[in-house]
């Protein structure tokens, strides 16, 4: 916050638009990076996995290509707020960002609906017994860093949505 910001706060005058979009892009550049290092870092999935299939087995990345996608796209998300800092026009980033984000949540519930993957070659759906609903609620509930990933991808759908909508198309 600037001090014209704090000054403006601290004189009880309503916060303007100009404040107000700054704010929200500071939320969703705060929400850009927290998804990409949860899935840089996601415990199953992320660079640690990756760098040991690529060690072991390269070949596996092709019945399970989460570890390689986990860490190509965080890696984007990051280079998008970097690049989107300075950038003359911000709309291209919000729009790649809800895309990305957008793509991790279709990609998760795909992935569960249809038994771990069962639509890639070579993969027997595995859904637990359960219904295809009942496996994304499942593990959802029962994997705080996949509930957590969900909460803010769509958390970040939200807010570079609403940055979308107030950034002036010609510029």
């Amino acid at each position: 916050m600037s001090t014209d910001d704090s000054a403006a706060a601290a004189r009880g005058r309503p916060e303007t638009a100009d404040t107000a979009t700054r704010r929200l892009r500071y939320v969703g550049a705060a929400l850009a990076v927290l998804v990409a290092l949860l899935h840089l870092l996601d415990p199953n999935h992320g660079l640690l996995e990756l760098f040991a299939l690529l060690y072991t087995s390269p070949e596996a990345l092709v019945f399970d290509p989460r570890p390689a996608a986990f860490v190509l796209s965080a890696t984007a998300l990051l280079v998008g707020v970097s690049l989107s800092r300075n950038a003359p026009t911000r709309r291209p980033y919000y729009v790649a960002g809800i895309v990305l984000a957008l793509t991790y949540v279709v990609g998760y519930l795909a992935w569960h609906l249809t038994g771990h993957g069962g639509f890639l070659p070579g993969r027997e759906p595995l859904l637990h017994g359960v219904t295809p609903v009942q496996n994304v609620v499942r593990h959802l509930t029962g994997d705080p860093w996949a509930a957590a990933s969900m909460a803010t991808e769509l958390g970040l759908v939200a807010v570079l949505t609403l940055l979308l909508r107030r950034e002036p198309r010609g510029r």
